[in-house]
């Protein structure tokens, strides 16, 4: 642990991780909605409703991550680990459909997915224990299209009723609150006070790390809301699940510096996303007017970065980007027969890294 701590302060170059899923008989370029890490393992959501991604093929998979060092496998999933990869069964409903968010709830060792179903099974919200190595829970989303379903973010803080969860976006001016402790959830109806009329749609969510604060966006608009959290962390479980709804106010925060996607924060106060135009991801100082001179440029660049799926902590606390070749919108018209088409060389790369015994967050040269 010393050693990596070291390498981590002192090494300016640039990390960038590539994967040989060849063994899942997947397409080179894949699409990679989500990623969780765990210790050393990572899971990788690879949903099949998304870019040509086979229905046949898996939709969760497993592989080692070491920080520094990646190693990948041919067997990931073999052994005690192989229930992952088995529970993937198109159209039987008690399996994982369609995994298109992933998290980690540190505290009781679980991995959270979201999966969306398909036209026969509901979506559903699943939780694997990762010192087991079995499901555990699940709870199905009745009465809640999957269509647009696109994250599930778990609240690292536990509040006086257990640990809670955020999923969006399950339609306009909504979210959903999911209690990790019962296994029961609820709608929250947003409005912004000063506009009740504006649509707010939450594709992306990211909860800060210094204040109970959940901002969303969407990846179609460029403004950014902001949610304090605090009563939500201490209310009691609603017990009428799906329909519970819960009217709550957001604030507008203002305005990005354009359309984005990914969405995550640091332990200094920072908000960072993918600004998909230009091909750069950016960090903006929460609490500071949502205007370019309050923004920093972390990294830029087409060939790097051609699309960011999301934005992720690693467990050392340093922010990395997850890398695919096309946004979703644009790789469902690309043909999945094109055999020349070049392999991404980095399909996940360090954007900021963390020093623990500086206690900074530093750019990647």
């Amino acid at each position: 642990m010393f050693c990596f701590y070291v390498s981590n302060w002192l090494i300016l170059v640039q990390l960038v991780i590539s994967w040989d899923l060849s063994s899942y008989d997947v397409e080179k370029n894949l699409y990679v909605s989500s990623i969780a890490v765990y210790r050393t393992r990572a899971f990788l959501a690879l949903p099949r409703s998304v870019c040509h991604n086979n229905e046949t093929g898996p939709t969760l998979v497993e592989t080692l991550w070491t920080g520094d060092i990646f190693h990948s496998s041919s067997n990931l999933l073999s052994g005690r680990r192989q229930k992952v990869q088995v529970h993937q069964n198109w159209n039987d409903c008690e399996h994982i459909q369609d995994a298109i968010s992933l998290d980690i709830e540190i505290k009781r060792h679980r991995l959270w997915i979201l999966d969306r179903g398909n036209t026969l099974c509901h979506p559903k919200i699943i939780s694997f224990n990762l010192l087991y190595n079995i499901i555990s829970d699940v709870s199905e989303l009745a009465n809640i299209s999957g269509e647009h379903l696109n994250v599930i973010t778990i609240d690292p803080e536990i509040g006086k009723h257990g640990y809670r969860a955020y999923i969006a976006r399950t339609g306009n001016n909504e979210i959903l609150v999911l209690s990790l402790n019962k296994l029961i959830w609820w709608k929250l109806k947003l409005s912004e006070p000063s506009n009740p009329l504006k649509t707010i749609k939450a594709d992306f969510l990211a909860i800060s790390k210094t204040s109970p604060q959940l901002f969303l966006t969407s990846k179609d608009d460029d403004e950014l809301f902001a949610l304090d959290i605090k009563n939500i962390r201490n209310s009691e479980n609603q017990v009428a699940l799906e329909t519970t709804v819960v009217p709550y106010n957001v604030t507008s925060v203002g305005r990005k510096l354009g359309l984005s996607s990914g969405l995550e924060t640091d332990l200094k106060s920072g908000l960072i996303y993918f600004m998909t135009r230009d091909y750069a991801i950016v960090r903006w100082v929460i609490g500071s007017p949502l205007e370019a001179e309050f923004h920093n440029v972390l990294m830029q660049s087409y060939d790097k970065l051609p699309y960011v799926s999301q934005l992720f902590t690693d467990p050392q606390k340093s922010i990395w980007a997850l890398v695919n070749k096309d946004n979703p919108e644009e790789c469902s018209t690309r043909s999945t027969s094109n055999e020349s088409e070049s392999a991404l060389g980095s399909r996940v790369v360090r954007i900021l890294r963390y020093s623990k015994f500086r206690n900074e967050i530093e750019r990647e040269e």
